[in-house]
């Protein structure tokens, strides 16, 4: 059965059942959606998902391997 969106803050939301994967083009993580298939799996960039810290803690503890995200004082210091 697919989930409904949740309110949070006056606002429609989906709950994240899991975050799969992350790319750093600008931070995304790869969101699996509560009640929904796998083809329903979304590319959504961090900002949308400040309601998903547990989802995003499990998958930095699960894969501390990858990026998380470049802060400015670092990157001045990248030679192209």
């Amino acid at each position: 059965m697919l989930q409904s969106p949740v309110e949070v803050e006056g606002e429609e939301e989906y709950v994240v059942e899991e975050i799969l994967d992350s790319c750093l083009r600008q931070l995304e993580f790869l969101v699996k959606w509560e009640g929904y298939m796998n083809e329903n799996n979304l590319w959504e960039p961090e900002d949308s998902c400040k309601n998903a810290c547990n989802a995003i803690a499990a998958f930095y503890c699960k894969y501390p391997q990858v990026p998380r995200q470049i802060v400015q004082m670092q990157f001045n210091n990248l030679r192209f």
